[in-house]
C-alpha cells in the first residue's frame, strides 16, 4: 500500500511538474489603450465644434497577444485586437469585433516570422514608424491631414489607409547587416476571379546605428469581378522613408507617389511628410508639416501644420496637447480627425489623456 501511495505521488508530482513546464513555455496577455481628449475644431460642417472625441492621440482598443515556446527557436503566435470608442463605450466597429487585427502564426528566431490572418500592412508600419505614427499621419488623430480633395475616396494623409487588409499573409524576415524584408499578399476571394481584389506590398528596411530607412511599394487589383470598370484603376503607392536620431531631436520624412488611390480612378497624388520629435526628460515636443500634390483634374493641395507637446505620468499614462491648421486650395474641404469643414480652412486644438495597460 506504501508502494502504491508513494507511486501515486511520484506520479502526481510528476504530472504537475510537466504542467508547470509547460505553462513556463506559454502565454496570454490581455493589453489594451485608452484614449479620450476634449477637441475644438474651428469649422465642421460650418459651425465650431467642442466635445470629447475617442483616440486623438492612440486609437482606443483592447487585446489578447499569446505564444507558445515550441523549441528550436520556434514560436506560435497570435493577435486579436478590437478598436472601443471611449465616448461612447461602443466598439469602433459594427461589421467585425476583431476589427484591428485578428492574425495567427508562426515565429523562428532564424527565419523570421509568417502570420496569417487581418494585418496590418508593411507599408503603414513603417510610414507610421518614420513619422511618429498618432502625433502625424493617422486617421482620427489630431494631426492626420485628411483632406478630400477631390473625393472622399482619397487617400492623401499618407497613412496608406486603410491600413489593414483581411485574408492576407505576411512575412517579416530577421534583420540581416542592418537589412530587413517584409511582405505581405492578400486573396481578393473573389469566386471565379482569383485576381480581384489582391493586394502585394513589400517593403525593404535598412536601420544602423541612428539612420533608418525604407522603401516600399504596393499594389492593390480593383475588387470586382472582370476587371477595372470606368471609374476605377489599379490602386498602385511608391514610399520612400528615411529617419535620423540626433538624441537631442528625431527627425522622420516620408514621401509618397500615389496612383488611382483607393483603386478610384486618376485619384493621383504626391505626398511629403515631415515630422522633428524634441525629447526633453518628460517631456515630448513635435512638429511637422504635410504638403500634398493633387494631381488630379481638381489640383486641390493641401498645407497642413501641426505642434504637440505630451507629458508622461508614468510609463503608461501621458497627457497631450495638439494643435493643427489645414488648408487646401481650389476649393477643396479641409478635414480632420474626420471631421469635415464647411470650406477650405481648419483649426483644431486638442487636449487628452492616453493610458496604456
Amino acid at each position: 500500500m506504501k508502494k502504491s501511495t508513494t507511486a501515486i505521488g511520484v506520479g502526481a508530482a510528476a504530472f504537475f511538474a510537466l504542467g508547470s513546464a509547460c505553462a513556463n513555455t506559454s502565454s496570454v496577455t490581455l493589453y489594451g489603450l485608452a484614449d479620450i481628449a476634449f477637441t475644438h475644431s474651428s469649422n465642421k460642417g460650418g459651425s465650431s465644434f467642442n466635445g470629447l472625441e475617442n483616440g486623438r492621440f492612440f486609437a482606443s482598443r483592447v487585446g489578447f497577444r499569446g505564444q507558445e515556446d515550441l523549441g528550436g527557436g520556434l514560436r506560435a503566435i497570435f493577435v486579436m485586437e478590437s478598436g472601443v470608442d471611449l465616448d461612447t463605450g461602443t466598439s469602433s466597429s459594427s461589421a467585425a469585433f476583431f476589427n484591428r487585427q485578428a492574425w495567427v502564426g508562426m515565429s523562428s528566431a532564424q527565419w523570421g516570422a509568417l502570420t496569417l490572418g487581418r494585418q496590418t500592412s508593411p507599408l503603414f508600419d513603417n510610414v507610421a514608424k518614420f513619422t511618429g505614427g498618432p502625433t502625424f499621419g493617422i486617421n482620427g488623430a489630431a494631426v492626420d491631414g485628411v483632406a478630400l480633395p477631390g473625393s472622399a475616396a482619397g487617400r492623401f494623409e499618407n497613412t496608406m489607409s486603410p491600413p489593414r487588409f483581411n485574408n492576407s499573409i505576411k512575412y517579416t524576415s530577421q534583420r540581416m547587416e542592418g537589412f530587413k524584408v517584409i511582405g505581405m499578399y492578400g486573396f481578393g476571394e473573389v469566386a471565379g476571379e482569383a485576381s480581384a481584389g489582391q493586394l502585394q506590398t513589400v517593403v525593404v528596411d535598412y536601420n544602423k546605428g541612428p539612420f533608418d530607412a525604407a522603401v516600399g511599394y504596393f499594389s492593390k487589383n480593383c475588387p470586382n469581378a472582370g476587371g477595372c470598370t470606368a471609374d476605377q484603376g489599379r490602386d498602385k503607392v511608391l514610399a520612400l522613408l528615411g529617419g535620423y536620431d540626433f538624441k537631442l531631436a528625431h527627425v522622420g520624412l516620408v514621401y509618397t507617389r500615389q496612383n488611382h488611390a483607393k483603386n478610384v480612378k486618376d485619384m493621383n497624388a504626391d505626398v511629403w511628410t515631415v515630422r522633428v520629435l524634441v525629447p526633453y526628460g518628460l517631456w515630448n515636443f513635435s512638429a511637422g508639416y504635410h504638403l500634398q500634390n493633387d494631381r488630379t483634374v481638381a489640383n486641390q493641395d493641401v498645407r497642413q501644420l501641426n505642434l504637440g507637446v505630451s507629458y508622461d505620468l508614468s510609463k503608461r499614462s501621458t497627457l497631450y496637447s495638439f494643435y493643427s491648421r489645414q488648408r487646401v486650395s481650389n476649393g477643396g474641404i479641409a478635414s480632420m480627425g474626420l471631421m469635415n469643414s464647411s470650406n477650405s480652412k481648419q483649426n483644431q486644438l486638442v487636449a487628452g489623456i492616453r493610458h496604456f495597460f
